[in-house]
């Protein structure tokens, strides 16, 4: 009886260069007791999922903080998942996926689901009906009993693009986690006393900002940590280019001493 967390992807939107090279975009596996939940749904998360050790059929719930490319790879997830029903193992979970989006991308999704699949005029395939649930800031929904989903509106892409950070409440404890967001209210209320938090920090040392396009330096990671009570931090979602030691010293100049990593793929923490 315990929770786990799987770090999938940490990594951003380009690899192969001098940094990142082999680190997968960004998606995180929280298992409560069997039931499996993924933040964000990046490029490649059912081949990092089998190499965890778990089944991607069996992923019930997947919550995607915004629509930009690198987190939200939903078409292949389905139709993996649907292949998976076909030619895998029966498991009532493979007939089962409950996908939650920003209310407006939630609306626009399955335009682009039909693209992928038209010859089915524009509809599911029978075996397999994937729920589309869109999500207002302050959204909750139960997903068992005592695990508890909520979503808070973060700031991204200069406040234009639809995005939300997620929290979810279980009885081994909180884990939060930003999505892409500058600091903004948003971050700060899912943020709180979190068992871990799991944060953007795309912007590099001395390029931070609160007003701009919408990410966080890890100054202001460790600062959020700090004000918001987090017992752990996890950095995602940077590029590798500030050595690590400075990284973490910059999150310790905000006053913040919790554990800290610059989480790596495969990265896991349990709490029981």
């Amino acid at each position: 009886m315990a929770l786990q967390v799987v770090a999938l992807g940490t990594g951003i939107n380009v690899n192969g260069v001098d940094y990142c090279q082999h680190r997968y975009p960004p998606s995180f596996l929280i298992d409560v007791d069997g039931l499996l939940i993924l933040f964000d749904c990046g490029e490649g998360t059912r081949f990092r999922l089998q190499a965890a050790g778990y089944d991607y059929g069996l992923v019930t719930h997947v919550a995607v903080s915004h629509a930009h490319p690198d987190h939200a790879a939903l078409p292949q997830f389905i139709q993996a998942k649907l292949g998976r029903l076909l030619w895998g193992k029966h498991d009532p979970r493979t007939t089962q996926l409950k996908i939650y989006l920003p209310r407006i991308l939630a609306r626009d999704f399955p335009q682009v689901w039909n693209w992928h699949q038209p010859e089915n005029d524009g509809g599911y395939w029978q075996e397999f009906a994937p729920e589309i649930i869109g999500m207002d800031d302050g959204f909750e929904r139960e997903l068992a009993p005592r695990v508890l989903l909520k979503a808070f509106s973060v700031y991204h892409s200069y406040g234009k693009h639809p995005a939300m950070g997620f929290r979810l409440e279980t009885p081994y404890g909180i884990v939060a986690y930003t999505g892409d967001s500058g600091v903004c209210e948003g971050v700060r209320v899912l943020a709180q006393s979190a068992d871990l938090l799991i944060s953007d920090c795309q912007v590099r040392i001395g390029q931070e900002y609160t007003g701009g396009y919408g990410h966080m330096g890890p100054r202001q990671c460790g600062d959020l940590a700090l004000k918001s009570g987090v017992k752990r931090l996890w950095l995602v979602h940077y590029p590798e280019v500030d050595e690590p030691e400075v990284i973490e010293a910059e999150v310790r100049a905000a006053g913040y001493f919790g554990e800290v990593r610059l989480a790596q793929d495969g990265e896991r923490l349990a709490l029981k």
